[in-house]
């Protein structure tokens, strides 16, 4: 029997609320994203408890976030799919480059993302994804580009 204030386990963590969410699988890469520029990343969570989700959780940033300036756009997204015990589900997080971040290929920012309940209480393991933000490729020439370039290099000969 369970005393008064003793943790529950399961399978080895450290109570239900981070059983609620456990990572299945994530990017693990660092990402490379351009100011404004927005990046759809899935993520695959268990609920490895017995009970369902409630209705009107969400998933969003975590409060504890490494970095002050935090480089990604702020998103509250609702989970509209049943997470019912011992079942699996993927979610997709967008990553939106903030349009004031300053282009740098050295510098990793560390982003927490956290699933919420109805009250907004945090709960799951953490899902920390990596990001840098880099210079926009640039774009491939047009064929017009290509034209003016030629007639250009023509005029010159």
């Amino acid at each position: 029997m369970q005393e008064c204030g003793e943790q529950w386990n399961f399978n080895g963590r450290q109570g239900w609320k981070e059983a609620r969410a456990i990572i299945q699988s994530q990017h693990d890469d660092v990402m490379e994203l351009a100011p404004g520029q927005t990046k759809i990343v899935d993520v695959k969570v268990l609920n490895d408890t017995y009970w369902p989700w409630k209705a009107g959780c969400t998933l969003t940033l975590a409060d504890e976030q490494t970095d002050f300036d935090l480089p990604i756009d702020v998103f509250n997204i609702p989970v509209e799919q049943e997470m019912k015990g011992k079942t699996a589900g993927t979610f997709q997080i967008p990553l939106s480059m903030g349009q004031h971040v300053v282009c740098d290929n050295d510098r990793v920012y560390e982003v927490r993302v956290t699933f919420r309940g109805p009250k907004g209480q945090p709960f799951g393991a953490p899902i920390v994804l990596k990001v840098k933000c880099v210079f926009a490729a640039k774009a491939a020439p047009s064929d017009v580009d290509i034209y003016k370039l030629a007639i250009k290099l023509h005029e010159q000969l």
